[in-house]
């Protein structure tokens, strides 16, 4: 891999963040109806689901959010599929071969799948997609599939991508459950306004929208795969938890996801509530461009400042898992009680620090999101404390997240900062040095970081993955990780299929009945 393609992909990945997560601004709350299936609609099955944010975009090309991927999973699909466990699957595409150097893949494509516009699937809509991809304002084709060179048709069911360099991550990038990147699109789309209109080959296909206020579908028929057990799904955009509450417990609507503080009410008035494990990890950013970061012994004794557990018990209302760079729903990831100072120990932190020549403390800033979300709040007390008890003195800085943007890239101000994840479907992601917020890539971990590329196989690259998420621990470089989060969803009874993945994938929403 030459360095241009590592700086490239780094850089890129460096700009997911906190970004992925980021909210659009709140709605008035809709006219919610009754979401009730059966009634007034000749006994069909309707599913009503209420979603906190709206939307920026159905175009899934258009947009880095995470949360407008919850609803074009619904509609779109790509070659690949991913499972609730991580395994990647035939989707769109029945199976690939891939050349000898692994810079070829070649898909072969599903007889008898159709757009909802009645399209079929061929390999012009493939090359299209991909095509419309590198067109995409904000390049997220480089983000995720950075050695791509191009996409080119070998029949109507046959397409090969043709990398410039091996890329081990490529097969999950395309498989990505909450489709982003890998879209199929169908060529004949190019006209229609995609901002507002999903034309794609999924289980549901879209019948209404409202901006800011609903999204709705009926079942797919033509659906080559397994057909949703609802006959209808209505998305209600609710902003506000407490009118999604209400809404619940009036039988307006079938499901929600509420926040930590509806979970205790929700359970005392009879309904059930789930709580999901999800790849969405909490981290704290450290500027080691700058002394006294530039020090190892000083990474590590901040390191060895922290009990996750206790951060996992007492922020986010207990809804939060301790994590080391890897989530830990990863079953394949290393333990965090395996990783290198990441079992807490504040007097071998002071000690660190005394030879570091700070036996008197040291002085530090973090910076955050002001108001981002009471969870946080919570979290960022106790880590302040974590921290002074092994001998850092930090003060925290909220900070308007514009404000709080432009600060973290300045290496010439920023100490520490607070930063999220969202789930990423290709676990490189999760380890990926980010040029722009620390220092140059140790040489050691960049060899890790090429084998990882290189490798040939499923199981190699997720070794490779651990090699390199170890010595990051090790070496306490480019960022300490600390929780994973949790999500919840609670649902009235009678409703039955929910089964959230750890991905926060809504594509279970095809099963769930009532």
């Amino acid at each position: 891999m030459s360095a241009l393609h590592r700086s490239l992909r780094s850089t890129l990945v460096a700009g997911i963040g906190i970004t992925s997560l980021a909210l659009l601004t709140a709605c008035s709350p809709p006219d919610t109806g009754n979401g009730r299936g059966g009634e007034g609609d000749g006994g069909s099955t309707r599913l009503t689901v209420a979603e906190t944010t709206a939307p920026s975009t159905l175009d899934p090309q258009r947009s880095g959010l995470f949360a407008d991927r919850f609803a074009w999973q619904l509609s779109y699909e790509c070659l690949m599929s991913t499972t609730a466990e991580g395994e990647v699957k035939p989707g769109l595409a029945t199976e690939y071969t891939l050349s000898d150097d692994r810079t070829e893949y070649t898909f072969t494509l599903r007889e008898g799948v159709t757009f909802h516009n009645g399209d079929s699937l061929d390999a012009d809509d493939v090359v299209y997609s991909f095509e419309r991809l590198s067109e995409s304002p904000d390049r997220f084709d480089t983000e995720l599939f950075p050695t791509l060179s191009h996409v080119e048709k070998v029949d109507d069911m046959n397409v090969k991508f043709v990398l410039d360099s091996p890329d081990a991550g490529f097969v999950n990038n395309m498989g990505n459950p909450l489709v982003w990147g890998c879209s199929i699109m169908s060529a004949s789309s190019a006209d229609d306004n995609l901002a507002t209109q999903m034309i794609g080959t999924g289980p549901w296909a879209q019948t209404a929208y409202e901006p800011e206020t609903s999204l709705t579908f009926e079942r797919n028929d033509e659906y080559w795969g397994e057909k949703t057990k609802a006959e209808e799904l209505s998305l209600l955009y609710i902003p506000n938890m407490g009118t999604q509450v209400s809404n619940l417990k009036a039988g307006n609507v079938d499901i929600i996801f509420p926040d930590q503080g509806s979970v205790e009410e929700l359970k005392g008035d009879g309904f059930t509530v789930d709580n999901v494990h999800t790849d969405s990890t909490i981290f704290l950013q450290i500027n080691n461009t700058k002394a006294p970061f530039d020090d190892e012994r000083v990474l590590k004794a901040m390191a060895l400042a922290f009990d996750r557990q206790e951060l996992a018990d007492q922020a986010y209302g207990g809804a939060a898992q301790p994590s080391g760079y890897l989530p830990p729903s990863l079953a394949w990831a290393p333990k965090v009680s395996d990783l290198p100072n990441h079992t807490q120990d504040s007097e071998r932190a002071k000690e660190l620090l005394a030879e570091a020549g700070h036996a008197d403390g040291l002085d530090l800033s973090l910076i955050y999101i002001n108001g981002y979300d009471p969870g946080t709040n919570d979290l960022l007390a106790i880590m302040q404390k974590q921290l002074g008890d092994a001998g850092f003195n930090v003060t925290l800085e909220p900070l308007e997240a514009a404000v709080w943007s432009a600060t973290r890239g300045d290496l010439g101000v920023y100490e520490l900062s607070w930063n999220a994840q969202s789930y990423y479907a290709n676990p490189y992601q999760y380890v990926a040095p980010v040029p722009g917020r620390q220092g140059e890539v140790p040489a050691s971990l960049q060899t890790l970081i090429d084998e990882a590329w290189n490798a040939a196989s499923e199981e190699e690259y997720q070794s490779a993955l651990s090699a390199v998420a170890t010595h990051e621990a090790e070496i306490v470089y480019p960022t300490i990780t600390l929780l994973a989060r949790d999500m919840f969803v609670a649902y009235e009874a009678g409703v039955q299929g929910i089964d959230i993945p750890s991905s926060q994938s809504r594509t279970f929403l095809s099963q769930v009945t009532k």
